[in-house]
């Protein structure tokens, strides 16, 4: 929610944005569309933040409902659409921006949903508790449309930060569609903004609303969660609400006295403030796309946006077939969960993990019997041409530094499976947490450290978060790598050696079965050809397909090649 503090700051905007002296641009329609139009639209950071000060002006001025008032609360809200839309591409395509910047885009781009939904949902209610009284009867099947395409973007942006919808969302957001209902314009077909592609319903977009808050799991990325928003746009429109439960068709509800978004319909009386929707057709169509995807086909031509990888796509889809199946067919947890009380050692981020490891195995194996630093120098020598780091890390281990040490966090696991932890922990100090981070975890110091990635994540508060890590298998190795053929052009088993990156870091996983290794993305290069040390032994890989890629990591599959 906007902070207490944003009246001022934005009574301040708009006198410092104002264009030239002019007219005040919420007095009349003529002003406000005169201002619009002089808004230097290169800049849209400065563009968004002068319409947040008139709109939030607008709707803190307290003057009574009009057609003028609203006609300007439109003019303004039309104006913010494409600002809107770009200041959102940006935040969605930096998902790596550090934390202060995130979080300044994310409240402007909020606060601004916030305040346009705030000023129509005001002049929708003024008119029915004033019995109809107005001059913008004309206008309300509109501006409700507009409303609820609000409330989808506040609950979007508030989902793309793992946070519920807020305190009594849901309800004001039921009501708000109930009017629709019971006004008979629910299903009459309006275009909500002069450059939209289609005409659109309130039902649809109340549908929409549900639809995407039942495909959130808490483990989807900010990308999937706008996917999964854009393909809706398209999906809606064959679902229809019924007050008549049909529990052979039916297969999500929704009560409309209630404070929460929808539910799979279960096997109880239907209630009168109930309504109920069918998703067989659209999982069948979804099913359909899943077909045709391992046939070959690109997502892009079967209307899932540009820019999504096959896998990717696979994945999402299989994720709604679940979240958007009947009761039987939800997902079920891999192992069972207990509750206990454990204290884990965490460090995050890719770099910070491989320190750890390595540090670690340096511990174990600085005292292999036999060992020797000529000959592993010789070795390195003789593969590499020069003493890797790698060595001299292994036989002159240093001690932890005091960074190292403050690296290692110490969450209390409130639960436990043969999968992973979760827990709940204070957020206020950990900029990093966030679905897809690579972590290392050790019960207890005598333990070797383990990977693992958050895959769950809920805010329950702004300062505390409820956290699911999943555990990956195996113990992870340590390697450094090098391209040794990095001007030679040298081929190893018919591929070309010399076009890999210099000296990397990597953990590999499953050394024995289906073998993995995890590297910064930026390194990573599908068959490219590296080799490291172990134990005194040169072994050569290929890098192959990624299976996952996280917050600043990714996982691939490897082959050795001696």
């Amino acid at each position: 929610m906007p902070d207490s503090g944003s009246s001022s700051i934005s009574s301040r905007l708009a006198r410092i944005l104002r264009v030239g002296g002019s007219a005040d641009p919420i007095s009349s329609l003529r002003a406000v569309t005169r201002w619009a139009d002089s808004l230097t639209l290169g800049d849209p950071i400065k563009a968004q933040a002068s319409i947040f000060a008139e709109v939030k002006r607008f709707t803190e001025s307290g003057e009574a409902p009009s057609k003028e008032r609203l006609l300007i609360l439109m003019t303004l809200d039309e104006k913010a659409q494409d600002l809107q839309a770009a200041l959102s591409r940006q935040y969605l395509r930096n998902s790596r921006m550090s934390r202060v910047a995130e979080s300044e885009l994310w409240h402007a781009l909020y606060q601004l949903n916030w305040e346009i939904l705030r000023a129509y949902h005001t002049h929708i209610f003024s008119y029915y508790r004033n019995k109809g009284a107005g001059d913008y009867a004309a206008m309300i099947p509109l501006i409700t449309l507009r409303a609820l395409r609000g409330f989808r973007y506040v609950i979007k942006w508030r989902s793309l930060r793992y946070m519920h919808a807020g305190e009594k969302t849901w309800l004001r957001l039921h009501q708000l569609y109930q009017i629709a209902e019971n006004q008979k314009f629910h299903q009459t077909r309006l275009l909500a903004y002069p450059d939209d592609n289609q005409e659109t319903t309130c039902e649809a977009e109340y549908v929409h609303i549900l639809m995407l808050d039942q495909a959130n799991t808490g483990s989807l990325y900010p990308r999937q969660i706008d996917l999964i928003d854009q393909w809706l746009d398209h999906w809606c429109e064959q679902m229809v609400l019924e007050s008549a439960l049909d529990m052979e068709r039916h297969v999500l509800a929704v009560d409309m006295t209630r404070d929460r978004g929808a539910r799979r319909v279960r096997n109880t009386g239907p209630e009168l403030s109930t309504r109920y929707w069918s998703t067989l057709d659209l999982l069948t169509r979804i099913k359909g796309i899943q077909n045709e995807i391992h046939a070959g086909a690109a997502p892009a031509r079967l209307g899932l946006t540009e820019n999504i990888r096959t896998s990717e796509s696979l994945e999402l889809l299989a994720v709604l077939v679940r979240q958007w199946g009947a009761l039987s067919s939800r997902e079920q947890r891999r192992k069972p969960r207990m509750a206990v009380k454990k204290v884990v050692e965490i460090v995050h981020g890719f770099a910070t993990v491989f320190k750890h490891v390595i540090g670690a195995e340096s511990g174990i194996l600085g005292g292999l019997e036999g060992d020797s630093l000529i000959r592993d120098e010789a070795t390195d020598m003789q593969v590499y041409g020069f003493v890797t780091e790698r060595t001299r890390e292994r036989l002159y281990p240093a001690k932890p530094a005091l960074q190292d040490l403050r690296d290692i966090e110490r969450w209390v696991m409130e639960d436990e499976s043969e999968c992973g932890y979760g827990a709940t922990t204070q957020t206020r100090d950990k900029d990093w947490l966030r679905v897809g981070a690579l972590v290392g975890l050790r019960a207890t110091k005598l333990d070797d450290w383990g990977l693992g990635v958050v895959r769950r994540l809920s805010r329950q508060s702004e300062t505390e978060s409820s956290v699911g890590f999943e555990t990956l298998p195996g113990r992870p190795l340590a390697v450094t790598l090098r391209n040794n053929g990095e001007n030679a052009g040298y081929m190893v088993n018919g591929m070309d050696a010399g076009r890999g990156r210099a000296e990397m870091q990597g953990l590999i996983l499953n050394e024995g079965n289906s073998p993995v290794i995890v590297i910064d993305p930026a390194h990573f290069q599908r068959k490219a050809v590296f080799e490291y040390i172990h134990l005194r032994t040169p072994k050569t890989i290929c890098l192959g397909d990624l299976v996952e890629q996280g917050e600043g990591w990714v996982m691939c599959q490897i082959t050795w090649l001696d």
